[in-house]
């Protein structure tokens, strides 16, 4: 199209250039302007036509590259559709071995937890006759604790009767010496015909204590920590009060000092009095007197002869040991044992409970009560222990949990020197053995005297020559010496 309009144009020039020479001269003039102005109609008719062309070829250039983008879309969805269908083709491939590889893991799996199961299985029949194995060794152990516990229960209770034996023998020698054998005779046999009664309950309650003993242990342990943070506390008071009374202490021992010399002074009077007395009745020729020992410091309160059986307080000194595991605390448990009786503390304001010796020395009373109000102290009070004759005889006893320490047997009779007034309390003729110190003194002046007072003389260590005030009481036990 854009051709035939450029021939168009060209013809359209040469037919005016040969109109012009056809014409000649002479018309040039005339149809110059009319030439002009057809060639310039021919020249727009031109470049219109020549735009209309450009304008038609830029739109099938535009149509042409419409299409042309058309099929390329065409062809990239295809292409996108193969691609969709070959990576679906490769992701369902994916999923069959994916799949494939599962089941076999999952056989794997299985396989691998079967065996497991098995050897679960095997461990827990292993681990049954460890435990079954342990178990019987425990019980062998027990058993053999048992044993040893029994074969000491029957070794404690055979000394224990020959002992009592002794003890009868030389009971039923002084009852003989006495006129009174027939009446102690039946009264130890009834004595001993208790003591085996209780040896038998003994026995039978000791299978159901053993069962205690590991709780009392434990309970031990947590007692003995309670002991030990309640110690250190005490000890922070003690010292508190030891820096509180110093001055009243100096002022007491001053007292005590004063009290000795003027109690020296009056036994150097009663000795100067009584050589007196008996440098004038041997110049006269009297009897001499009964009585070839010391006055006492304090006279009597009375010369008549004491009439039995006698009721007394009995204050106990003991020297300490160590009682427990390595590292526990030198302390005592004192029980009085008078003749075949014992006696344990319900402290310094009651009277102590008596019991045979074969019952407060037992297993009951070793892991039950023990030594009452007097457990874990060196210093007891005995309140209304009854002496049942003249001469009787006296042992404290330390209780511990396999071994009792019997201590040193005495002669006790109530000490008539003792005496309280004014405030203070004194013994002359305190017993003074191994391993304690005691006053036998009668019921009537611990009663006059006091729980305070005879807390008291228990703090000072029960002096042989000095009286005990009803001052303040502090707990602090001096250390008895040993003898």
């Amino acid at each position: 199209m854009r051709s035939a309009t450029k021939g168009l144009s060209r013809g359209a020039v040469c037919a005016v250039a040969l109109m012009s020479w056809v014409y000649g001269p002479t018309g040039a003039a005339a149809n110059d302007e009319a030439a002009h102005a057809l060639a310039q109609k021919f020249s727009q008719a031109a470049d219109e036509g020549a735009r209309a062309d450009e304008q038609r070829n830029a739109d099938a250039r535009a149509k042409a590259e419409a299409e042309a983008r058309k099929r390329a879309d065409v062809a990239r969805r295809k292409a996108a559709e193969a691609q969709r269908a070959a990576d679906e083709a490769e992701m369902l491939r994916s999923a069959q071995e994916e799949a494939a590889a599962r089941q076999v893991e999952q056989a794997r799996i299985a396989a691998e937890r079967e065996k497991a199961r098995g050897q679960a299985a095997q461990l827990a029949e292993e681990a049954r006759q460890q435990r079954i194995e342990r178990e019987w060794q425990a019980e062998e152990a027990r058993r053999a604790e048992a044993e040893r516990l029994t074969r000491e229960a029957q070794e404690s209770r055979a000394a224990e009767e020959r002992r009592i034996a002794a003890e009868k023998a030389e009971a039923e020698r002084k009852a003989e010496e006495a006129r009174l054998a027939e009446a102690r005779r039946r009264a130890e046999e009834a004595k001993v015909a208790e003591i085996r009664k209780q040896a038998e309950e003994a026995e039978a309650k000791r299978r159901l204590e053993e069962s205690r003993v590991a709780d009392l242990k434990r309970q031990a342990e947590e007692a003995d920590a309670k002991r030990r943070a309640e110690e250190q506390r005490l000890t922070e008071q003690r010292k508190l009060a030891e820096q509180q009374s110093a001055q009243q202490r100096a002022a007491l021992e001053a007292q005590r000092e004063a009290e000795a010399q003027r109690v020296a002074e009056k036994f150097r009077l009663a000795r100067e009095a009584r050589e007196h007395t008996m440098a004038t009745r041997n110049s006269l020729g009297g009897p001499l007197p009964d009585d070839s020992r010391p006055a006492p410091l304090i006279a009597p309160p009375a010369a008549a002869k004491l009439s039995y059986p006698q009721r007394v307080t009995v204050l106990v000194v003991m020297q300490p040991r160590r009682h427990g595991f390595a590292g526990s605390r030198m302390t005592a448990n004192p029980v009085l044992c008078v003749g075949n009786d014992c006696y344990v503390s319900n402290g310094a304001g009651s009277y102590a409970s008596a019991m045979r010796r074969g019952q407060a020395l037992g297993p009951a009373n070793t892991l039950g009560r023990n030594a009452g109000a007097c457990r874990n102290r060196t210093t007891c009070v005995f309140r209304g222990v009854t002496l049942p004759a003249q001469s009787q005889t006296i042992q404290p006893v330390d209780m511990g949990f396999l071994h009792h320490d019997r201590r040193e047997i005495r002669t006790a009779e109530p000490d008539r020197s003792c005496d309280f007034s004014a405030g203070h309390l004194v013994c002359a003729e305190p017993i003074i053995a191994n391993g304690y110190r005691a006053w036998i003194v009668p019921e009537a002046v611990a009663e006059r005297a006091g729980t305070r007072v005879l807390e008291r003389a228990l703090d000072a260590g029960l002096p042989a020559a000095r009286s005990v005030s009803a001052g303040a009481w502090s707990p602090t036990v001096q250390a008895l010496p040993t003898r």
